[in-house]
């Protein structure tokens, strides 16, 4: 029932007790459920009606003390009238001591004296009906006792005496009943008094939506939207004092919100901050839950406490366990806790309940029940981050299991990309640690977290290892993992002595033979420099993921696109879906495999992959790997706009005060796509800091080098493009890694012997990367047929350069396709297939435009043609662009602008947005377009020989 249809029944027994018919009413309910309210409610509707109001309220405090209840109905009686009675309760003794209670039904039980005998209480309630009475012959009276089962014994015991007699009173006895402390035990007395026929017995249950509707409103300037009430209802499950307060904590907060935005709108109306719109569980709410559990007595309030602290891990059995309640009991209070609105099943309804309790809880309470919820969390096998949440909230625990759990927890942690956990995990294993090991294991772990974390600053926390892995107090596992830690930032010395310290026993052999592969791939230059020989490359059956990427990697720079060596690095990229802790390097490696044996739609694939399953929570460092290993991909699929955003976005991650691998290498991937773009003086801001020596002995050198004599070549410093060409091919040859697919060295050095005008050294190199096995790398043996043709005469390029083409087309290279299409053009065009040139032209034009290759767009303009044409004369004699090309020098730079963008088909609007003019001013540049050139419309400008711009 609502609780405006049990006033309207109160009201009626009101009525029909006004007219000499006494009645009894009993209102139960849980907790806060509003019983108070009500009893309010009706005495405020009594009084008005004329009744006289007698009220008594009792508390957990007073029931061992006989005739509180009492004492202060005869307070009430002599206030109203005083010559009803005394106004104290006297016996023939005297006035009552303390010490009865009440043992069956109807015995009044005396404690050591001085005492009251069953006479003697017979005779006390007597005279409270006979005071009552008195006061009933002059009107209506109406007795409320609330929660009457904290009611003293020898209360009840008069209460019921006077209930017998009602009937022919008229007097309403209205009591509200709430639930008794789970200890204790309704009195027999008390059931007696409530479940007599004659009571009429109501129920107080959660309000509905309406009622939470109606009670919302009552409280609020504005009714409350129907959203609002369904969130007050789902937050309070209907209790009314959960409900009220979150009206108030709203209420408060608008107020609050309207004081910011006055502020705020005298500095900057934009500041001004929105009002909430649901409801604020704020500190009124944490406030009433408190109260709310504290009438609930000791054990409901312990219950409740534990489930705060164990949350989702909460269970009836781990509850009672934590708590030291018997599980029966654990259950009665978990359905109390329901019912009132604070949980939902074992845990708390909403975040700042569980606030509101650990922080009332003493911090020596918490930390002893964290451990022991650890420790019960640990021996039933649950998750170690799970137990790692209660032991990272409390002091240090001491004990065998909790290192180990740490470290996991942090592992997992760091695996999933939460890297801030995953080190709070380790600072605390590290102050559990007994032992010098096993605190030096956990400090090789918290390195590795530091660089996922900070990857820019983490050198430090390797490098301070050195002496104790020298001394030999750190495993061979997690020393090697320290030395690899050291490569990465170049500190090749202090990772070297690491190396040469370990062992030969078996530990050792597999951690060096992981070393090995990655000095295989990652860092060429140390692999003659151990003082004892390292192991040589294998693989078993239990190798893990990470060594097969490594493995991989190895096999695809010494053998180009080794089947193997593809089919092993798909295989470990098949785990991505669901990464395990230490997984992520091997997936970059295994990424890295698939790009050197040119299978860039495949990496393409699984980089999508890997960003949107493991890259999407990764933590910073691995998500700045995978963003470089991202820019390469890019960078050779021509995407060059994304090549340039990925390695920015890698390097922002990275780059910190000294040099590593890492941004290095995104660095080498920025300064070739932008030379690609055209955008020289931002490479040339990007090479202004000197690199160390230590970058020549790793594959970002290799790297790195290519890239900077791209820029070279580009911007006309072709003795520097020569020497970063032939220094990179010198490493490459000496590591067994001269592969076309790691950089082309030989094509980029006879590129720059062509423009030196010595045909027959460029010739020697093209020939020689043409002689060396395919190995199926498409990419590449596109490019070497790209450099090929232009070597031939005009007549034998074109097929030359169709096959090149095509396998560029295939493997996805677009940046390089789009060049040879250029070149081809210009053949069709000295060969005087002007037609064929112009749509070749067309072609390689929308190909470059969308690799955003500006430098080869605007190798294609007419305008260009000479430049272009001394940048390839070593080539041979490739041509022009066509008879009229010299039409375009009479037009000013405005005018070619605007005549390239008509004869790419661009209507007078869209070139006038592109161009930031108006249409207006297109039109005039066109007319005198026409005019220079001798045409009269737009169709002669895109069928004449100058339309090969196109």
């Amino acid at each position: 029932m609502e609780r405006s249809e049990i006033l309207e029944e109160l009201g009626d027994l009101l009525a029909r007790s006004a007219r000499g018919r006494g009645a009894i009413a009993s209102v139960s309910g849980s907790t806060a459920m509003g019983k108070t309210a009500v009893l309010n409610v009706l005495a405020d509707r009594a009084s008005l009606a004329g009744s006289t109001v007698l009220g008594v309220v009792s508390t957990p405090d007073e029931r061992d003390h006989p005739f509180s209840g009492l004492a202060q109905l005869f307070h009430a009686l002599h206030t109203h009238a005083p010559q009803t009675g005394p106004k104290d309760i006297v016996l023939p003794g005297g006035v009552l001591p303390g010490g009865v209670r009440l043992g069956g039904p109807g015995e009044a039980v005396v404690s050591p004296a001085p005492g009251v005998t069953h006479d003697e209480l017979v005779a006390l309630a007597r005279q409270t009906h006979r005071s009552v009475a008195e006061l009933a012959a002059r009107g209506p009276l109406l007795i409320t006792v609330d929660d009457v089962q904290h009611t003293d014994a020898a209360t009840l015991f008069c209460l019921r005496y006077l209930a017998q007699r009602l009937p022919q009173l008229p007097v309403t006895l209205v009591l509200t009943r709430g639930t008794m402390l789970l200890d204790e035990q309704s009195p027999r007395i008390l059931d007696d008094l409530v479940y007599k026929t004659s009571v009429r017995r109501f129920h107080l249950g959660p309000l509905s939506r309406d009622g939470v509707r109606e009670l919302a409103a009552s409280l609020s300037p504005a009714p409350p939207s129907d959203r609002l009430v369904a969130e007050l209802h789902r937050l309070s499950m209907g209790n009314p004092l959960l409900v009220q307060a979150l009206v108030e904590d709203r209420l408060r907060a608008a107020a609050e919100s309207e004081t910011a935005q006055v502020l705020a709108a005298a500095d900057d109306p934009a500041l001004r901050p929105a009002p909430a719109d649901g409801p604020v569980a704020g500190h009124v709410f944490q406030q009433v839950v408190l109260t709310c559990l504290h009438r609930l007595g000791p054990h409901a309030e312990r219950v409740a406490r534990c489930a705060a602290l164990l949350d989702r891990a909460a269970t009836t059995q781990l509850l009672s366990r934590l708590s030291g309640i018997d599980a029966e009991l654990v259950r009665r209070c978990l359905r109390l806790l329901t019912g009132i609105g604070v949980l939902d099943g074992t845990r708390l309804r909403h975040p700042s309940m569980r606030q509101a309790l650990l922080r009332e809880m003493p911090h020596d309470e918490v930390t002893e029940l964290r451990h022991r919820a650890a420790g019960l969390l640990y021996d039933d096998g649950a998750p170690p981050r799970e137990v790692a949440a209660h032991l990272l909230n409390s002091s240090p625990l001491h004990e065998g299991w909790v290192v180990p759990v740490l470290q996991e927890a942090a592992r997992q942690a760091l695996a999933d990309g939460d890297a801030a956990q995953g080190l709070r995990c380790l600072e605390l294993a590290r102050d559990c640690c007994s032992e010098e090991a096993e605190r030096l294991s956990v400090m090789s772990q918290y390195a590795h977290g530091q660089w996922q974390l900070r990857p820019a600053h983490a050198a430090q926390h390797f490098l301070t290892l050195k002496n104790p892995i020298t001394a030999g107090k750190l495993a061979s596992g997690d020393a090697l993992r320290v030395a690899e830690g050291m490569m990465f930032y170049l500190h090749f010395d202090e990772a070297l002595k690491v190396v040469d310290h370990q062992n030969g026993d078996e530990g050792a052999v597999t951690a060096l033979n992981g070393t090995r592969l990655l000095m295989s791939s990652e860092f060429l230059g140390l692999l003659d420099r151990p003082c004892r020989p390292l192991p040589k490359m294998q693989l078993s059956a239990t190798s893990t993921s990470e060594v097969r990427a490594r493995y991989a990697l190895a096999r695809a720079l010494a053998r180009g696109a080794d089947e193997d060596a593809v089919a092993m690095a798909e295989q470990v990229l098949q785990g991505s879906h669901s990464p395990e802790p230490w997984k992520l390097d091997g997936f970059q490696a295994a990424l890295m495999a698939l790009c050197y044996a040119d299978r860039l739609e495949s990496a393409r694939k699984w980089y999508e992959v890997l960003v949107a399953d493991a890259g999407r929570n990764a933590a910073p460092g691995w998500q700045g790997m995978l963003e470089g290993t991202g820019a390469l991909i890019s960078l050779r699929r021509g995407q060059l706009a994304d090549a340039v955003r990925q390695a920015e976005t890698a390097r922002a991650r990275l780059s910190g005060r000294s040099w590593n691998v890492g941004s290095a290498s995104a660095l080498a991937v920025l300064v070739e796509a932008l030379t690609a773009m055209g955008d020289h003086e931002a490479v040339v801001k990007l090479l202004a800091e000197e690199p160390p020596q230590a970058l020549f002995l790793t594959r970002a050198g290799l790297h790195y080098l290519y890239a900077r004599g791209r820029h070279h070549l580009a911007t006309g410093k072709l003795n520097m493009a020569l020497t970063d060409f032939l220094g990179c091919g010198t490493l490459m040859q000496r590591w067994n890694v001269d592969t076309p697919a790691l950089a082309p060295w030989r094509l980029g050095a006879a590129e720059v012997w062509m423009r030196l005008g010595d045909r027959e050294r460029a010739a020697r190199l093209v020939e020689a990367q043409l002689a060396a096995p395919e190995a199926g790398l498409a990419r590449s043996r596109g490019m070497v047929l790209h450099s090929l043709a232009l070597l031939q005469p005009a007549v034998k390029q074109p097929p030359i350069l169709l096959d090149a083409f095509d396998r560029l087309d295939s493997s996805g290279a677009w940046y390089e396709a789009a060049g040879v299409l250029v070149d081809l053009s210009r053949a069709y065009q000295q060969l005087g297939e002007t037609a064929v040139a112009r749509q070749t032209a067309r072609r390689a034009w929308r190909l470059a435009r969308s690799c955003r290759a500006e430098s080869l767009c605007q190798s294609l303009l007419p305008t260009k043609a000479s430049r272009v044409a001394d940048t390839r004369k070593a080539a041979g004699p490739v041509g022009g662009l066509g008879g009229d090309q010299f039409s375009f020098d009479r037009l000013s730079e405005s005018e070619r602008r605007v005549a390239v963008l008509a004869t790419q088909g661009y209507a007078n609007r869209e070139i006038a947005d592109r161009l930031f003019i108006t249409v207006s001013t297109v039109e005039q540049h066109l007319t005198r377009v026409y005019r220079k050139l001798g045409i009269r419309n737009r169709e002669q400008l895109l069928d004449g020989d100058h339309a090969v711009a196109c």
